[in-house]
């Protein structure tokens, strides 16, 4: 486990710190993933941890600096071959399993234990939720964590019935023997200009770890997304309290439109809708008016409305929580 004494000074953001952590070798050689942190100043025992989608990285100062001032230390990943972690002999966002961002996940869980933390709310974005669900499922006696909060999770490719039904699980198949062969993939190149600073959004982020157009997965990298997909539209019990939340309505469109800024561009709600239902527990869903695909990245006006909702959640379940644990 990584000792709490090693973050230092994060490169990327003024007032945070970070950790790499080394992770076992994998099929491209060295892994590592990073650990960001922004303590809250009040004296607390409660932290989240945030787990990033697909061409991403944590760069959400804005909601760190809402959390600790609400008294939650804040914690984010970079999960290997992404943002701090990726390493130049790696291709970005190389996957083969979920598995493999699964021990990024549980590593950070028990440095944040370590760092003198007992209550820990998971939360995933996009693929990161996707792959914090099927985690919270088979980690769900571990002690690691204590409530789940999924922001917009990946629950089904936004495509067409045939590339959905035929293309992608060709695709799957071929991979057991060639998940290298690069494919085709990504989301509406009018996403990332709908957040970034310099085009039409506001906020700030390195390109090169997030650009508006993202390089083209490997086959590998489909068959194990399709593979977790199939597990959401079997069904997964999550024993923690859960709180999935997403936008009211999706965008699907060729050319600039103000709509990109009220709605989201990267996956279909009506499928976040409909596989919500494919959770078993405790589980509560709402949908967020003139919300943005990454919630926290949601006009100002909608974001304020959200980090009240979610802490009056958060609120809520921890306190249940040690009520059922005295």
């Amino acid at each position: 486990m990584a000792d709490k004494h090693l973050f230092k000074s994060d490169t990327e953001l003024s007032g945070f710190e970070s950790l790499t952590i080394n992770q076992p070798d994998d099929y491209e050689g060295a892994v590592v993933c990073t650990l960001i942190k922004k303590k809250s100043v009040s004296e607390s025992d409660t932290a989240v941890l945030h787990v990033h989608g697909f061409n991403d990285y944590f760069f959400h100062n804005e909601a760190a600096i809402v959390f600790a001032e609400r008294g939650i230390h804040f914690y984010a990943v970079d999960m290997r071959k992404s943002g701090r972690s990726y390493l130049p002999h790696q291709k970005f966002n190389n996957l083969r399993s979920l598995d493999e961002y699964f021990e990024d996940i549980k590593v950070s869980l028990e440095t944040i234990k370590n760092d003198g933390i007992k209550k820990i709310v998971l939360m995933g974005h996009s693929l990161g939720g996707l792959t914090v669900a099927l985690f919270a499922e088979k980690y769900s006696d571990s002690g690691l964590f204590d409530a789940v909060f999924l922001n917009s999770p990946f629950f089904e490719q936004n495509e067409d019935i045939v590339t959905k039904k035929i293309l992608i699980p060709i695709v799957s198949t071929l991979a057991k023997h060639w998940p290298d062969f690069p494919v085709p993939g990504g989301f509406s190149k009018f996403y990332g200009p709908s957040l970034h600073k310099n085009f039409k959004g506001e906020w700030d982020y390195n390109l090169n770890w997030k650009p508006h157009v993202a390089p083209l997965v490997n086959s590998g990298w489909v068959r194990a997304v399709y593979l977790s997909h199939q597990k959401i539209k079997q069904g997964i019990k999550l024993k923690k309290p859960t709180l999935l939340a997403y936008a009211e309505k999706s965008i699907k469109r060729f050319s600039w439109s103000e709509e990109f800024h009220t709605c989201d561009a990267v996956v279909n709600v009506k499928d976040t809708k409909k596989y919500a239902k494919n959770l078993l527990g405790d589980i509560e869903v709402l949908e967020i008016h003139d919300a943005k695909h990454d919630l926290f990245l949601s006009q100002k006006y909608v974001r304020e409305k959200f980090y009240d909702v979610l802490f009056l959640w958060i609120d809520k379940t921890l306190a249940k929580s040690q009520l059922i644990e005295q």
